[in-house]
């Protein structure tokens, strides 16, 4: 279902699509791009736990960077989390904190 990102091995890189059925399935999606340090912070603050979510890459996937777009007021911000009930962008400690809580408590992991 999903291929491994060869710049990162400890995150599933999943399409827009896949990624959506995820979040649809009661997963943990994150949309993130090459070079942003807030998604490097996220993912070092999950540690081990940064493999359990869906991780979709805007600048390779269109469908992806629109949706996002369509979260955030029409900017491509990320880290952006998404879960069937909530979207946040993980910009701070406390936000990689709560993406670490809704990974722990998704119905769906990959």
């Amino acid at each position: 279902m999903f291929k491994k990102d060869p710049s990162r091995s400890t995150r599933p890189a999943l399409s827009h699509a896949e990624a959506v059925q995820h979040v649809q399935e009661g997963g943990v999606a994150v949309y993130w791009r090459p070079g942003c340090p807030f998604c490097g912070m996220l993912e070092r603050g999950l540690g081990a736990d940064a493999g359990r979510a869906a991780w979709t890459n805007i600048w390779e996937d269109r469908d992806a960077l629109a949706f996002v777009e369509s979260l955030n007021d029409g900017n491509a911000t990320v880290p952006t989390v998404v879960t069937r009930s909530e979207h946040f962008v993980a910009a701070s400690p406390a936000q990689v904190a709560a993406t670490r809580a809704l990974i722990a408590k998704a119905a769906k992991v990959l």
